[in-house]
């Protein structure tokens, strides 16, 4: 397995994992999404690719961050804002790439910190993170607008 940056082409493989993660799209909204980030610094996203699958690019993962400079601190902010591993191929080490991956970036990009957000009823992806060195530090709200 190995990662590489998503780019725009690989909308219609990253949909259905998006999907999967519980954020039902399409191929075109995922493409107009990135052209939305198009020449952003601050955003970029990676596939979990394994090279052994039939298809000569099977790709199992998707990843994604963004850096952002808090006023509360000197330096930035990394957030993990997607991950998913296709259902098949859970604990392959894929995700583990992939977040490997994020901080990487992130710590190349001066970032002090990485956060990330996993809903209450994710408890697997809580123990994921947790055996990652991630803590719990505080309780998110959002309110849909």
């Amino acid at each position: 397995m190995h990662i590489r940056r998503a780019v725009p082409i690989d909308a219609p493989v990253i949909a259905p994992l998006l999907g999967q993660l519980g954020y039902p799209t399409t191929a075109e909204a995922v493409a107009a999404r990135f052209a939305r980030l198009a020449g952003s610094e601050n955003d970029v996203a990676w596939l979990a690719v394994d090279p052994d699958e039939a298809d000569a690019e099977a790709v199992i993962g998707f990843g994604a961050g963004h850096l952002f400079w808090p006023y509360e601190l000197d330096a930035p902010l990394a957030e993990l804002t997607a991950l998913v591993v296709a259902e098949s191929n859970r604990g392959t080490g894929a995700g583990r790439a992939l977040v490997a991956t994020f901080e990487e970036w992130a710590t190349a990009e001066g970032a002090v910190r990485a956060t990330v957000s996993s809903a209450f009823r994710r408890t697997g992806a809580h123990a994921f993170y947790e055996r990652l060195g991630y803590e719990q530090l505080a309780k998110k709200f959002d309110k849909h607008l």
